[in-house]
């Protein structure tokens, strides 16, 4: 019985890597797993039998990842779609120059997609204790999974936020002549300050007005570092910067359309040249994304943008495409494309998530990676596996800006939101909620960035990537703990129930 199964396997296995082997029962197919290297995607010797590994695509880095080019190529289990860059665009070497980008003739702002009515309550009425946050467009799924934990806070917190971008977060903290939120100039176009109550599942949002002086701002909202904004902006004496979680950025589609992946090179032709290849240099339009008006962005000062625009080497402030205002409208406006084919959008991955059965993120082919991939493992994942560990690139950071009072601290108010980041250790509440949003914890990460868009360095300090992984996928490998007793010494840490390295 022992013999016909080991039999059974390898023939499975060979079957599957288009081998034809005969294995005799009587001897081993392999000592070590180098012996089974012949037959190429990585296979592990077990029991004298060479067992595929799942690991992909073929060529990948099967050794620990020491280069940004090692993290980006690095084996996986994850699902990759190649973007064929040469059949598709003409570029057939690496060392292809891609074209100069040229200025956009891009369509004036279109009205909002879904009209918002002018609110009738006033933010100060929020409660009695209100925190003023201002910046990112796509800090609403944060803001809505940290108001559970201000609303527990003694004393309670309600925090009242207003979108722009994330250098007008930056810059309403560290230019002091900034320092104030208004309602818009322009109602029809949105832009209300708004806030979550304390509604079961969530919280409902509550637009609000602020006062007709303007509103002082507690905290700027970045997902860009503040020296990305300007060169002047640099947090210390009189700025203290917090860190929050991970925001992953994707290229959307409509669900309906056909195009599966993108490449670094093909975002370059789309937001730099409006998908169109120039006369006379032998290359491809980026088909199907040539009509440029079915592109929907942000502007120069949003994150998606600047981090887009670091990815695929096109000057932020020559995009093409259309500003949607804001990132709701944006996904509105993926949402109700009349052209699948053509129409493309980048959208933080929360807003994409929330949206899976009309919206599609796109596998992404950063520059020298060999397959393109999403930010989860799979289309029916929500891991988030490859922000994780390297494989997908466009991400950035949650800043959190806050002026300095007396004594170098933030005021109270501020300090009710920032100091819940700061600490190691979330409370699992918070991080509950941070996860359920589709951003990730930095606990959970295995790669970081000190830079925007820089290359990957380990992830050190507290663990809990056990946890978000029982969380998203409902398994996990690691051992289950209620204390450090219960752990082994490689992974010796109890967090959140879970036994990790450190």
């Amino acid at each position: 019985m022992k013999i016909a199964t080991t039999t059974m396997t390898v023939a499975l296995w060979g079957a599957t890597f288009g081998c034809s082997l005969v294995l005799d029962p009587q001897s081993k197919q392999c000592e070590t797993s180098a012996d089974c290297t012949k037959f190429g995607g990585h296979p592990t010797c077990e029991a004298g039998v060479c067992i595929a590994s799942g690991l992909g695509p073929e060529g990948c880095v099967i050794d620990p990842p020491k280069t940004q080019s090692d993290y980006l190529n690095a084996c996986s289990t994850s699902k990759c779609v190649a973007f064929d860059n040469c059949a598709r665009l003409g570029i057939c070497s690496p060392s292809t120059p891609l074209p100069a980008t040229q200025d956009p003739t891009n369509t004036p702002i279109p009205p909002l997609i879904n009209q918002v009515a002018a609110p009738t309550v006033m933010c100060s009425a929020a409660g009695p204790n209100v925190v003023y946050l201002f910046g990112s467009a796509d800090f609403g799924p944060l803001l809505r999974a940290a108001q559970p934990s201000l609303s527990a806070n003694n004393p309670p917190y309600r925090a009242v936020f207003q979108n722009a971008t994330s250098c007008g977060g930056a810059s309403s903290v560290f230019d002091a002549t900034k320092r104030l939120m208004n309602d818009p100039p322009i109602p029809a176009n949105g832009g209300w300050a708004f806030y979550f109550d304390d509604s079961p599942n969530g919280g409902k949002q509550v637009n609000c007005l602020l006062d007709p002086a303007g509103t002082t701002i507690d905290i700027g909202i970045s997902d860009l570092y503040a020296p990305t904004c300007s060169s002047a902006y640099a947090p210390g004496g009189t700025v203290a910067e917090y860190l929050g979680p991970v925001v992953p950025f994707v290229l959307s589609v409509p669900a309906t359309s056909s195009e599966q992946s993108i490449s670094a090179e093909a975002a370059h032709f789309v937001f730099g040249l409006g998908g169109k290849a120039p006369p006379g240099s032998g290359l491809k339009d980026a088909a199907p994304w040539t009509d440029s008006t079915s592109y929907s962005i942000r502007n120069s000062s949003s994150a998606s943008t600047v981090l887009t625009a670091l990815l695929t080497d096109v000057p932020r402030t020559s995009f093409w495409g259309t500003d949607r205002l804001s990132t709701d409208n944006l996904r509105d406006s993926l949402l109700a494309s009349t052209s699948a084919s053509a129409s493309i959008g980048i959208l933080s991955v929360d807003y994409n998530d929330k949206n899976r059965g009309n919206l599609r993120a796109l596998y992404l082919q950063s520059k020298g990676q060999s397959c393109g991939y999403q930010p989860d493992s799979s289309p029916t994942t929500y891991d988030k596996a490859n922000v994780r560990d390297g494989h997908y690139p466009l991400w950035g950071y949650v800043h959190f800006f806050t002026p300095l009072g007396p004594g170098g601290v933030p005021s109270v108010a501020a300090s009710a939101m920032v100091l819940r980041f700061r600490v190691p250790k979330l409370e699992q509440q918070l991080l509950d909620d941070i996860i359920n949003a589709s951003l990730i914890p930095t606990c959970a990460m295995t790669v970081a960035r000190t830079s925007e868009m820089g290359d990957y360095v380990p992830q050190g300090g507290f663990q809990c990537g056990c946890y978000f992984d029982a969380k998203t996928k409902n398994k996990t490998s690691c051992t289950a703990c209620t204390g450090s007793e219960d752990c082994p010494s490689d992974h010796p840490a109890c967090n959140y129930g879970y036994c990790e390295k450190t």
